[in-house]
């Protein structure tokens, strides 16, 4: 371990204790100075120490052996990433459309719980070009056409943790400030791949219709548990920031509940766009 490094800190915590207790710490990346203070709390360090230590991380671009997210955790004495302190909870940003005062009351559902109430804001939208029967009849023929988005839509159904929920580690990452990331206040993808059908049967612009009638926002929820490479992101996100380097995919950890529902109860805020 390099000279300026800190000492490990035995930190791991009983993950069955998630509210309540002294122990119990969030990690948290709605901004840098969030995850700092997350970080250090959870690293057992003061902010500047933690600060100072990420910020003495000289990345060498050129080692095949260590790629440059893990150069940063050996930096702080850890060999091995099973081996990071481990949160009792972390917060999530799923970034998405709604109509403007949406409570998420069903919390964050399955895509395939979600899709009636989906298909009814679509219809809504699309209610200035096309009739109630015509949009039946559309919504009938998206499930048995073979036209291209049609297609596409179904064979994303064939893969595993394609219901989500989904959500982003970093809120920057959310709102889309980083490149490598899609935006997904614009549109879901599951959305995107109807409105596209809908406009090469009708020829009108669905996607259009539903974001005059939607507003983006973030749902943010704090979900019990530790999530593998969360701790590591948020080093790099830091680490990153506070160096001056673009940020990459390897700051941010992705959530996917895998047919498990986000609960009401999780959800803190609505942050509306």
């Amino acid at each position: 371990r390099p000279a300026s490094a800190p000492s490990k800190v035995n930190n791991h915590r009983d993950l069955n204790s998630y509210g309540g207790t002294q122990d119990a710490i969030t990690l948290d990346c709605s901004s840098v100075e969030d995850a700092i203070t997350s970080l250090a709390r959870l690293f057992g360090m003061s902010r500047d120490d933690l600060r100072g230590a990420i910020g003495r991380c000289e990345i060498d671009w050129h080692n095949r052996s260590v790629a440059p997210e893990d150069q940063v955790v050996r930096h702080l004495g850890y060999d091995d990433v099973r081996d990071l302190p481990r949160p009792t909870a972390i917060r999530w940003f799923h970034a998405t459309r709604a109509p403007v005062g949406s409570l998420f009351e069903e919390g964050l559902l399955l895509t395939g719980a979600a899709l009636p109430k989906l298909w009814e804001s679509l219809g809504a939208a699309a209610a200035q070009w096309t009739s109630p029967a015509e949009w039946i009849a559309y919504q009938r023929s998206f499930e048995r056409a073979d036209r291209p988005f049609s297609q596409q839509f179904h064979c994303k159904q064939n893969n595993r943790g394609w219901e989500g929920p989904f959500a982003f580690l970093v809120k920057d990452a959310a709102l889309h400030k980083y490149a490598d990331h899609k935006d997904f206040t614009k549109i879901c993808e599951t959305l995107e791949d109807i409105c596209a059908d809908y406009e090469q049967v009708f020829g009108h612009p669905l996607r259009e219709g539903y974001e005059a009638a939607t507003k983006p926002c973030l749902v943010i929820f704090t979900r019990p548990g530790e999530w593998h490479g969360a701790v590591k992101a948020a080093l790099n996100y830091v680490h990153r920031e506070v160096v001056g380097l673009d940020q990459s995919l390897e700051s941010n950890a992705n959530f996917n509940g895998e047919g498990v529902p986000v609960l009401q109860s999780w959800i803190n805020c609505v942050e509306w766009l």
